[in-house]
Protein backbone atom coordinates (compact mmCIF):
# COMPACT_ATOMS: atom_id res chain seq x y z
CA UNK A 1 0.00 0.00 0.00
CA UNK A 2 1.99 3.50 -0.66
CA UNK A 3 0.30 6.44 1.31
CA UNK A 4 0.24 9.78 0.38
CA UNK A 5 1.65 12.92 2.49
CA UNK A 6 -1.05 15.48 2.42
CA UNK A 7 1.11 18.48 3.27
CA UNK A 8 4.10 17.64 1.03
CA UNK A 9 2.62 15.20 -1.65
CA UNK A 10 5.16 12.53 -0.93
CA UNK A 11 4.23 9.27 -1.39
CA UNK A 12 5.79 6.02 0.46
CA UNK A 13 5.45 2.65 0.87
CA UNK A 14 3.29 1.89 4.06
CA UNK A 15 5.29 -1.32 4.77
CA UNK A 16 8.26 0.48 5.04
CA UNK A 17 6.83 2.70 7.72
CA UNK A 18 8.20 2.61 10.97
CA UNK A 19 5.70 2.70 14.13
CA UNK A 20 6.22 4.73 16.84
CA UNK A 21 5.89 3.96 20.18
CA UNK A 22 2.76 4.91 21.70
CA UNK A 23 0.60 4.45 18.55
CA UNK A 24 -2.19 2.68 18.01
CA UNK A 25 -3.88 2.02 14.59
CA UNK A 26 -7.02 0.24 13.48
CA UNK A 27 -7.93 -0.80 10.25
CA UNK A 28 -11.35 -0.62 8.54
CA UNK A 29 -11.44 -1.94 4.83
CA UNK A 30 -8.83 0.27 2.88
CA UNK A 31 -8.60 2.57 5.57
CA UNK A 32 -6.48 2.81 8.64
CA UNK A 33 -6.93 5.02 11.87
CA UNK A 34 -4.05 5.78 13.68
CA UNK A 35 -3.96 7.59 17.10
CA UNK A 36 -0.36 9.20 18.52
CA UNK A 37 0.09 11.97 20.58
CA UNK A 38 -3.57 12.50 21.05
CA UNK A 39 -3.67 13.29 17.36
CA UNK A 40 -5.89 10.87 15.07
CA UNK A 41 -4.75 10.37 11.20
CA UNK A 42 -7.22 8.75 8.50
CA UNK A 43 -5.29 6.50 6.19
CA UNK A 44 -6.04 5.05 3.31
CA UNK A 45 -4.31 3.91 -0.30
CA UNK A 46 -3.60 6.13 -2.73
CA UNK A 47 -4.34 3.61 -5.36
CA UNK A 48 -7.83 2.61 -3.95
CA UNK A 49 -8.68 6.22 -3.87
CA UNK A 50 -7.99 6.93 -7.63
CA UNK A 51 -9.37 3.16 -8.54
CA UNK A 52 -13.18 4.86 -7.01
CA UNK A 53 -12.25 8.06 -8.90
CA UNK A 54 -11.94 5.93 -11.91
CA UNK A 55 -14.89 3.69 -11.45
CA UNK A 56 -17.32 6.82 -10.46
CA UNK A 57 -16.19 8.20 -14.14
CA UNK A 58 -15.45 11.79 -15.02
CA UNK A 59 -18.99 12.73 -15.79
CA UNK A 60 -20.68 11.47 -12.56
CA UNK A 61 -21.41 13.60 -10.06
CA UNK A 62 -19.31 11.76 -6.57
CA UNK A 63 -21.91 10.97 -3.59
CA UNK A 64 -21.85 13.25 -0.37
CA UNK A 65 -20.16 11.73 2.15
CA UNK A 66 -20.07 12.23 6.05
CA UNK A 67 -17.26 14.33 7.17
CA UNK A 68 -16.77 12.77 10.34
CA UNK A 69 -18.60 10.03 12.30
CA UNK A 70 -22.00 11.70 13.93
CA UNK A 71 -25.56 11.61 13.90
CA UNK A 72 -28.26 12.82 11.43
CA UNK A 73 -29.72 15.83 12.83
CA UNK A 74 -31.57 16.46 9.75
CA UNK A 75 -32.45 16.00 5.99
CA UNK A 76 -32.90 18.68 4.00
CA UNK A 77 -33.82 17.26 0.70
CA UNK A 78 -36.29 14.33 -0.69
CA UNK A 79 -35.49 12.05 -3.67
CA UNK A 80 -35.80 14.76 -7.30
CA UNK A 81 -35.20 17.96 -5.36
CA UNK A 82 -33.82 20.37 -7.47
CA UNK A 83 -30.71 22.56 -5.31
CA UNK A 84 -28.21 24.93 -5.97
CA UNK A 85 -24.34 24.67 -5.07
CA UNK A 86 -23.70 25.19 -1.69
CA UNK A 87 -27.60 24.18 -0.72
CA UNK A 88 -27.42 22.32 2.71
CA UNK A 89 -28.66 18.57 1.87
CA UNK A 90 -27.88 16.83 5.25
CA UNK A 91 -26.61 18.14 8.97
CA UNK A 92 -24.41 16.00 10.62
CA UNK A 93 -24.29 16.38 14.26
CA UNK A 94 -20.26 15.23 15.29
CA UNK A 95 -18.22 16.47 18.85
CA UNK A 96 -21.18 18.47 19.65
CA UNK A 97 -20.84 20.40 16.85
CA UNK A 98 -23.18 20.59 13.56
CA UNK A 99 -21.71 20.01 10.22
CA UNK A 100 -23.43 21.03 7.03
CA UNK A 101 -22.86 18.57 3.65
CA UNK A 102 -23.81 21.25 1.09
CA UNK A 103 -24.48 20.29 -2.56
CA UNK A 104 -21.04 20.65 -4.30
CA UNK A 105 -22.65 21.81 -8.05
CA UNK A 106 -26.50 22.68 -9.25
CA UNK A 107 -28.72 19.63 -10.09
CA UNK A 108 -31.29 17.05 -8.69
CA UNK A 109 -30.99 14.50 -5.52
CA UNK A 110 -30.77 11.05 -7.11
CA UNK A 111 -31.22 9.45 -3.82
CA UNK A 112 -31.31 10.34 0.30
CA UNK A 113 -29.64 7.52 2.12
CA UNK A 114 -29.94 8.38 5.38
CA UNK A 115 -32.63 9.76 8.09
CA UNK A 116 -32.69 12.05 10.97
CA UNK A 117 -31.22 10.09 14.12
CA UNK A 118 -29.07 7.80 12.05
CA UNK A 119 -25.91 7.04 13.38
CA UNK A 120 -23.09 7.37 10.14
CA UNK A 121 -19.59 6.60 9.88
CA UNK A 122 -16.66 8.70 8.24
CA UNK A 123 -17.33 8.52 4.32
CA UNK A 124 -20.62 6.69 4.27
CA UNK A 125 -22.98 8.24 1.64
CA UNK A 126 -25.55 10.20 2.21
CA UNK A 127 -26.86 11.64 -0.76
CA UNK A 128 -26.52 10.76 -4.46
CA UNK A 129 -26.68 13.36 -6.93
CA UNK A 130 -27.88 13.79 -10.56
Amino acid sequence: MRLRDLRTGEERDAASLEVPAGATAVRDGDVAWVSYRGETYRLSSVSTARARRAARGAEETPPLEAPMPGRIVAVRVAAGSAVAKGDVLVVVEAMKMEHAVRAAKEGAVKRVLVSEGQMVGFGDVLVEME
